[in-house]
């Protein structure tokens, strides 16, 4: 890895940057040790697709026991997991009306200060109203995962497969 991804801390030791420490080198590390790009990519989409799942908390635990069923690689899953963070609540909104619409509900008003006042005042409020809300937004992520999946292969198989040929590059030098 180039040092122009590295910076030197307090101490004098070069660091690397939080992105290339998380998520570029659990990559790197599986083609080094014989990973096909093509697992890769399955990982990457796995995880972003997992990652976006709306209900948030439970993605780390989602990426643990479909990494685990598939035997994908766990730090590869949770990277593209932690990378889809920023996707995961744009998305949720988008996941329960789509659900809301296949069961005819009306659209829940959803303001995210207010989800989150009305949570923190009452977990258990929180949930007999919403609950319901969640359970459309799971069957939403249900329908569109594939979709969200395929996208995620598309764009991580490319990635992979430069970044498994730049590898070998190095390899024969």
């Amino acid at each position: 890895m180039g040092d122009a991804h590295k910076a030197r801390g307090g101490d004098g030791r070069v660091k690397e940057s939080f992105w290339r420490r998380r998520f570029v080198r659990p990559i790197v590390e599986q083609l080094t040790q014989g990973g096909s790009p093509q697992k890769i990519a399955l990982t990457l989409a796995a995880g972003f697709a997992l990652g976006v799942f709306p209900i948030i908390g439970a993605t780390t635990l989602l990426c643990v026991v479909v990494g685990a069923a598939m035997k994908l690689n766990q730090p590869v899953i949770q990277a593209a997991n932690w990378a889809a963070a920023g996707a995961q609540l744009p998305l949720i909104l988008l996941f329960v009306r789509v659900g809301e619409g296949v069961v005819g509900a009306e659209p829940m008003p959803m303001n995210p200060s207010e989800l989150v006042s009305e949570f923190n005042v009452s977990p258990s409020a929180f949930m007999g109203r919403f609950g319901l809300t969640g359970l459309h937004g799971i069957l939403g992520w249900t329908l569109l995962v594939p979709v969200t999946f395929a996208g995620a292969f598309a764009c991580a198989s490319p990635i992979a497969n430069r970044l498994h040929r730049k590898l070998q590059t190095r390899e024969k030098q």
